[in-house]
């Protein structure tokens, strides 16, 4: 057995050093600009792009290396499995990287570095096997498994370095990022030579070179090794200009991101609605001018306070216990409650709600508008929809559901509840006389007097026209009479000027009362009204008392 000696062009196993460290710093680069990117796809695009600079360095190295070892004998490289080396060094350092970006801590790192020692061996050994040469190979064991454990354990510690600079743990990028070059591309470098040590050849003048394939010999590798160079020159390139337009671009965003914070926060501050933030237990954290003006509050002191403090609700517990948990969710709510000032006053608020999660902690946006003029014009409306505009009295509407329930109260608690139905006399001939502006002031007059007149407990109010009508709640038909005369001689003693004159008027009267608890409120108020009819049938400015048993009126 006759071994082939082999010698070594030390000029090219320095290029070779030289591609592989070149490559790996390249690598590196774009592996850290891929863990820059927040978007997925810009994340595999680089570390797609890292792979390749360092799969092509690999290999570039490994044939430059193996350029370097000169042998007495041709040799040429089957194409087939020579790209597959290729493939295999690319698809390794992907997997490495993209293993290292997911944790990024000390397991992982190991984890994709253990990865990429085995393609940057498997690709050497691979590149071994597309060799054809009049020889057979030999390999020593140890030194094969010396050179896998080498490159293993540096490709980990270059990757450990480059996470550990993007945890900023390390002072120097540029200065980090060329040792871990280094330890990387030397890693590759052992690899190969130690390999190459492992490897014994030994003379075989039968072998057959199987030219059948496609293969790559003497100028045409050499070609492709150059083309390789080239692209590593250019990638670097490619990346600082990437690298430069993207730190432009980012620094154009941070200052339209610095502007529209500015521009927010002056909107919220001079919003005329209260806006303010509080975290999950209920803390403020946040809030605008408008809820210290409104609450009474100064900004040092607002800021110590609990959203409780201030803000109080009758679904105080319905926000704790289900609003605030379909927050968290994304969904915004709506609620009404009222706010507290420092003085202890209240006015009422509408709350609209959002949460937002900021670095894991979860906050709530609240948004309240003061609802103390919306409630007032609410409670305008509802008083217009039961007033008589002209006399300020409850309309007959309102007046009628108000007897309704009263009478259903009398009845439930066994209670006396008379009725008065009241006729101005003669209001006609005041408007045909005097004009209807008169007789407007006339029912005014009216109202005002009958109101200072009966009772606080009683209620009266407009039917329409000049009737009127008054409840008398806990009252009998005797007490009825008393406050029906005392409200005639009333309005027959007083008086309405208009242009120097003096003009008096009367009123007549009807009175009924709940004798019969199955007795409906429209029979009520008929037998008061047919009471009033014969008031007006028997003269005029007197009071009638519907007699139930006799179903006749009678004069007091």
């Amino acid at each position: 057995m006759r071994y082939i000696e082999a010698t070594y062009n030390y000029p090219f196993v320095a290029v070779s050093i030289v591609v592989a460290i070149l490559s790996s710093y390249v690598a590196l680069e774009l592996a850290d600009v891929a863990w820059k990117s927040q978007k997925k796809y810009h994340l595999n695009k680089w570390l797609g792009l890292s792979s390749v600079a360092l799969g092509l360095g690999i290999w570039t190295m490994h044939f430059t290396g193996m350029f370097a070892y000169t042998l007495p004998i041709s040799v040429h490289y089957e194409a087939g499995l020579t790209f597959l080396s290729l493939l295999i060094a690319i698809s390794a350092s992907f997997l490495g990287f993209g293993i290292a970006s997911i944790g990024r801590n000390l397991w992982y790192t190991l984890l994709g570095g253990t990865i990429m020692g085995i393609g940057i061996a498997g690709m050497h050994y691979m590149g071994m096997r597309g060799m054809h040469l009049a020889a057979d190979m030999h390999y020593d064991f140890l030194l094969v498994s010396l050179s896998v454990i080498l490159a293993i354990v540096i490709s980990s510690l270059a990757l450990w370095l480059l996470v550990s600079l993007k945890a900023e743990k390390t002072s120097s990028s540029f200065f980090i990022k060329t040792m871990a070059a280094c330890m990387m591309g030397i890693a590759i470098s052992s690899m190969h030579y130690t390999g190459m040590a492992a490897l014994n050849l030994t003379f075989n003048e039968e072998a057959i070179i199987d030219k059948r394939g496609f293969m790559i010999e003497g100028e045409l590798m050499a070609a492709a090794l150059s083309f390789a160079a080239i692209l590593l020159i250019l990638l670097p390139l490619f990346t600082a200009r990437y690298e430069n337009r993207f730190s432009q671009r980012l620094a154009a965003e941070l200052e339209l991101l610095r502007i529209n914070e500015s521009r927010l926060r002056t909107l919220i501050e001079n919003a005329p609605d209260e806006f303010y933030a509080y975290d999950i237990k209920g803390r403020i954290t946040d809030f605008n001018e408008a809820i210290c003006n409104d609450l009474g509050y100064s900004r040092d002191e607002l800021v110590h306070t609990n959203i409780f403090d201030f803000e109080v609700s009758p679904t105080a517990k319905k926000l704790i216990s289900n609003v605030w948990p379909s927050l968290e969710t994304g969904a915004s709510y709506t609620v009404n409650a009222v706010h507290v000032c420092k003085n202890k006053t209240e006015y009422p608020v509408e709350v609209s709600m959002t949460c937002i999660v900021d670095n894991g902690e979860k906050y709530i946006f609240a948004l309240a508008r003061d609802m103390t003029e919306n409630e007032n014009l609410k409670t305008h409306l509802s008083e217009l929809a039961m007033t008589d505009e002209l006399t300020a009295l409850f309309n007959r509407r309102a007046f009628l559901s108000y007897f309704e329930k009263e009478l259903s109260r009398a009845k439930r608690n066994t209670e006396d509840i008379s009725i008065l139905m009241i006729d101005i006399d003669f209001f006609k001939k005041i408007n045909d006389k005097y004009g209807h502006h008169v007789g407007d002031i006339v029912l005014h007059h009216f109202s005002t007097v009958a109101k200072n007149t009966i009772r606080n407990e009683d209620t009266i109010g407009r039917f329409g026209g000049e009737e009127f009508s008054v409840l008398l709640p806990n009252t009998t038909i005797d007490t009825a009479g008393i406050i029906a005369e005392r409200l005639r001689k009333t309005i027959e003693n007083t008086f309405v000027e208009h242009e120097g004159q003096k003009i008096t008027f009367t009123v007549s009267i009807g009175i009924a009362m709940l004798d019969d608890k199955d007795m409906a409120p429209e029979a009520l108020m008929k037998n008061a009204d047919d009471a009033l009819y014969n008031a007006k049938e028997n003269g005029r400015n007197r009071i009638m008392i519907y007699n139930a048993k006799q179903n006749n009126a009678k004069t007091t």
